[in-house]
Parts: structure tokens; C-alpha cells; sequence
């Protein structure tokens, strides 16, 4: 059988991936001295615990080109479909591992996304496979794939980003005095950019979030949705009747955010991934 394989970077929970035999590989999250596995030996609540009471934020890092080797060296022809390329070096040292080996049969795919914006494409590439499509047409069909999906998110606040090195202080300060909801998307050259920055309340960025999506949704064809979130279940509960009450046909999943994109999100991240016909 081809083996799916991604990694935790895509937050597809235990469940799903026993249930369509999709593997995948922790990425490595580094806080108040310590080194843990994504998934493995951590979660975002002992994460934000941590970040509570020791004062220091979470850095996150890439599996080595040595743990892709022990991931990849199986006699099953294999598809790994990683995070963005523009945002990790994870792509990358798969790749390094693709050729150290030399005689395996695995193909790297560089998602372009983030979280569910490319969870979403390994478990179809899965459900593909389990239907008996071959591995090149597979592959062919998953990159035809990444090119339709979309997802954006909102973020209570730019702390994590900021020490993460992932905004400029000026940004940071601001966005902290003039109390700004960072609202982010996923760009199709695989970059987060900045949709709308809005002031105000939570409640006022939720909306701000459904919106866009609501206007999406009546412009295209989108049969499925993934509603990522961390500690937000009445705000997603909001966003599904919402999007319910739409009179679309809408395949609506649930998905949690798991450790790095809370190590660069903060708590109480919420956004929405789907792809368009």
C-alpha cells in the first residue's frame, strides 16, 4: 500500500489518522529549556502552562534530515506532504532525506499551507489511495489540489508571533495599544499575509472572520470546511450555524490546533480551511 505521510504541523488528531493510515512526523517544539515532540510528549495546554508560570515563549524546529530518513526507509512507494516551504525548513531537509536514501520511492510535496489548509489535502490524498488511485496519477491530483485550498485565521494577540520573531516590536506595540485582532491568510505562494487588522473586540473579529468566508462561500463552490480552533467551541459552534444557515450543502469538520501553531498563535487561535471546486 502507498503510504500517506505528512507531518504535525497539518493538526490532524489521533483519530482521524488511524483512520484513514495517514502517518506523520513531530515537529519539535523548544520551551524553558527543554525539548519536546510535538504530540508526543506535548499539548498546548501543558504548553501555555508552561509559558505561564516560567515566563518563556515557545520556539518551534524541523525534524532533521535523520528522523526523515528513519520516516521514510520503508519498502512502500510513499507521499509526504509537508508545511509551507516559506515558513519551515521541514520541506527542505525531507528532501535531504529523499536523497540520502536514493533507493526509496517518496515523493515530497510542499504544501504551501499551514494546519488544516493542508491537513485537508492529506486526508483526501488518503481517501484517493484507499480507493485505488495509482501513485502518479496520486500525485498528480494532490498538487492539482494544494492549488485549490484555502485558509485564514484570527489571533487574540501578536505576543507569540512577536517573540517568536515573526513581527517587528512597532507591530507588536501597537497592535497591543489599539487592542487589534490580527486577521491572516494563507497566501497561494505558501506566505501568511495580513487580510484585515481589526480593532475592537473578539466577538467583532469573529465576525469579521465569518464574513469574509460567508462571501467566499457565495462566490464559489466549496463543499468542505475545516473549523481549526484551540478553546473556542462557542465561537466555532457560531461559525458552523452561521455557515448552516447559509442553505449550502457544506461538509463542516472540527479540527484542534495543536502545538506549533500555538506556539506562534498564542491562545484562542480560530480560522477556517476549505478548498473550491
Amino acid at each position: 500500500m502507498i503510504r500517506i505521510l505528512s507531518d504535525s504541523t497539518a493538526d490532524l488528531s489521533k483519530e482521524l489518522c488511524e483512520e484513514y493510515n495517514i502517518e506523520t512526523i513531530p515537529m519539535y517544539i523548544q520551551l524553558n529549556g527543554k525539548v519536546y515532540k510535538d504530540g508526543k510528549d506535548i499539548n498546548p495546554e501543558m504548553l501555555f502552562e508552561t509559558v505561564r508560570t516560567s515566563g518563556q515563549y515557545p520556539t518551534t524546529s524541523a525534524p532533521p534530515p535523520g528522523d526523515f530518513i528513519q520516516f521514510f526507509d520503508r519498502d512502500a512507494p510513499s507521499i509526504y506532504i509537508g508545511v509551507t516551504s516559506k515558513l519551515s525548513s521541514t520541506f527542505r531537509n525531507a528532501q535531504l532525506a529523499v536523497k540520502e536514501l536514493g533507493n526509496r520511492v517518496v515523493d515530497v510535496i510542499d504544501s504551501l499551507s499551514i494546519s488544516t489548509g493542508y491537513g485537508q489535502v492529506v486526508v483526501q490524498a488518503a481517501k484517493w489511495r484507499n480507493e485505488g488511485m495509482s501513485f502518479e496519477e496520486l500525485s498528480v491530483r494532490i498538487r492539482e489540489r494544494i492549488k485549490q485550498t484555502r485558509g485564514f485565521f484570527i489571533l487574540d494577540t501578536l505576543d507569540y508571533l512577536y517573540h517568536g520573531g515573526r513581527c517587528t516590536a512597532i507591530e507588536h506595540f501597537f497592535s497591543s495599544l489599539l487592542k487589534v485582532h490580527p486577521f491572516l491568510e494563507m497566501r497561494q505562494n505558501g506566505t501568511l499575509g495580513i487580510l484585515q487588522k481589526v480593532r475592537g473586540s473578539r466577538k467583532k473579529a469573529v465576525d469579521a472572520l465569518l464574513a469574509y468566508f460567508l462571501r467566499q462561500l457565495s462566490t464559489y463552490s466549496i463543499p468542505e470546511i475545516y473549523i481549526t480552533h484551540l478553546n473556542c467551541e462557542i465561537e466555532a459552534q457560531y461559525i458552523k450555524e452561521k455557515i448552516n444557515g447559509a442553505k449550502k450543502t457544506v461538509q463542516l469538520h472540527d479540527a484542534e490546533v495543536g502545538c506549533v501553531l500555538a506556539t506562534h498563535s498564542g491562545p484562542k487561535p480560530i480560522g477556517i480551511a476549505y478548498y473550491i471546486e
